[in-house]
């Protein structure tokens, strides 16, 4: 079987490398090609990727590349991770919007319409060429974000094989949760709906047993996992259901945006900022040659990346803060799985003679009842050998399908605007979005966003 990826030389390619590299067996993979249309960044983070999946799976025919058809010839199966427009993009939408006093959140807020403006078409472009060139049962695993509206744009396309938009936040919440209620993860069963960054979970239990309220009124809940944004207050008014951390701009929307505002740099300066100095110190070593070198300087970097995550917006400290690996003890610590272990998930399911419970994004085809047979919607599904079974959520309160008829009404509006270059379309798509929700503005942001110059 051949796996192959779109955007291999991203920063974080070294954990997706490595979590191929641990669960290569579990779907027979013989080779692995990652690409990326930047010389530099393949040189750079594709090396280190490179490093560490073949230390792991030396027996596994492991590619970098920068020509599609190189990748993409007889795969099997497709994960993209695209950033296209890279730092500089999401720095002009996270401004634009920030100037007009509304979030500009690169997937959330209205920089998540700018950044579906460039990711859309070269993704509908590389599906042209899946189709051409991969194998006939393909599977494509999209986690180029906005991933909801992607998927959605990917499935709406006519795209004829199957699409599944994969994101590790549901799955790192629900990771947390054994620990705090003192059971395995096998035992624990959790369901999750809504749409991509925009979901809630509920019905809890563990054993069979209803935990939910035991689980909300746990102080450690707020301290020791992503809930650590919302209060207990607020998750009683949402019906005592858990929230995905990127609520907090929904619910905390004029503290996120006050908060990203006094700081004086966007987190999309602050990523630039730190790449380009962990560029700076990487440009005099041959990854190559010295991977552990590079590798530290690489893990420094990353770090100041993570442990940075959402502080500008919410001005709170993380929980919990990672320290610094060596190559080695990087490549001997155990997997966490990421957005690659939904994946990996999926496709070894087929051979399991057990249920696991994943989130992921798929066509409604009627399991919330509120929205559209083809809707992309985020959802827990029960997998095993005989496929993927949306799993309906016991309660979803009106609150929570307003919000989220709301986002789907933006998300619907912004494929369509998207995919006939419909600028009236996309006016209203921004109009439709509960953190814009004015024409003025909705007008003002697409003039900027389309119309304008790239370079103004």
């Amino acid at each position: 079987m051949k796996l192959a990826v779109l955007g291999g030389g991203g920063v974080r390619s070294a954990f997706l490398a490595k979590s191929l590299a641990y669960n290569a067996h579990r779907i027979n993979l013989k080779e692995v090609v990652f690409l990326d249309s930047s010389e530099e960044n393949l040189a750079l983070f594709g090396e280190l990727a490179r490093y560490v999946f073949t230390t792991i799976r030396p027996d596994i025919d492991f590619k970098l590349t920068r020509d599609p058809l190189v990748a993409l010839k007889d795969a099997n199966y497709i994960i993209t991770t695209l950033r296209v427009g890279g730092d500089e993009s999401r720095i002009r939408d996270e401004r634009i919007a920030l100037n007009l006093n509304t979030l500009g959140q690169e997937t959330t807020g209205a920089g998540g319409f700018a950044m579906a403006l460039r990711s859309v078409p070269a993704i509908l472009e590389y599906c042209r060429l899946i189709e051409e060139h991969a194998a006939s049962d393909a599977i494509l695993f999209n986690f180029t974000n906005p991933s909801g509206l992607v998927t959605e744009a990917i499935v709406k396309s006519g795209f004829s094989r199957r699409v599944y938009g994969i994101c590790d936040a549901p799955s790192e919440l629900i990771r947390e949760l054994p620990a705090l209620l003192d059971c395995e993860e096998r035992d624990l069963r959790v369901e999750c709906y809504g749409l991509n960054h925009f979901s809630w979970f509920t019905n809890i239990t563990v054993k069979g047993e209803s935990v939910t309220e035991k689980l909300i009124n746990m102080p450690e809940l707020y301290k020791q996992t992503a809930m650590q944004y919302f209060s207990p207050e607020l998750v009683r008014l949402c019906d005592n259901q858990l929230l995905n951390e990127y609520l907090y701009y929904y619910y905390y929307k004029e503290e996120a945006l006050a908060a990203i505002q006094a700081s004086g740099e966007t987190r999309g300066e602050q990523i630039a900022r730190i790449n380009h100095e962990m560029r700076e110190e990487l440009s005099g070593i041959d990854v190559k040659a010295e991977p552990q070198r590079a590798f530290a300087v690489w893990m420094k970097h990353y770090l100041r990346r993570e442990n940075s995550y959402m502080q500008n917006e919410s001005q709170q400290e993380k929980f919990h803060t990672r320290e610094p690996l060596t190559l080695q003890q990087f490549i001997e610590e155990p997997d966490t799985g990421g957005y690659a272990g939904v994946a990996l998930d999926i496709l070894e399911a087929v051979n399991s003679k057990e249920t696991k419970r994943i989130v992921v994004s798929i066509p409604n085809n009627g399991t919330l009842d509120f929205l559209r047979p083809d809707d992309v919607i985020e959802i827990s599904c029960d997998l095993s050998k005989n496929g993927l079974k949306p799993v309906t959520p016991a309660y979803v309160p009106q609150a929570q399908k307003n919000m989220i008829s709301c986002v789907k009404e933006y998300e619907r509006l912004g494929v369509e605007a998207i995919l006939t270059g419909d600028r009236s379309l996309a006016v209203r798509a921004l109009m439709a979005h509960p953190l814009i929700g004015s024409w003025s503005l909705a007008e003002k942001l697409v003039h900027a966003y389309i119309d304008e110059p790239k370079h103004a």
